[in-house]
């Protein structure tokens, strides 16, 4: 058990935000590349990159948020 955190178990520990979308913004990428091999569909990759970044910082900042209001 970690001294940092004394109080919590590592039964109550949850996934955090972050992990979680992370995870999912590579499997999008993955999904992404699978459908143009797939299709023959052809996408910008500037714009694909832009809409994934701010995409993920929106949801990396409401995460946060959200965690933050969480906490006790």
């Amino acid at each position: 058990m970690s001294t940092l955190h004394p109080n919590r178990n590592d039964d109550d520990a949850r996934p955090r935000a972050g992990t979680i979308i992370w995870g999912g913004l590579a499997m999008v990428i993955g999904l992404l590349v699978l459908a143009g091999e797939l299709t023959g569909l052809v996408l910008d990759p500037v714009l694909v990159f832009m809409v994934l970044l701010i995409s993920t910082g929106a949801a990396l900042i409401v995460g946060g948020i959200l965690s933050m209001n969480r906490r006790p």
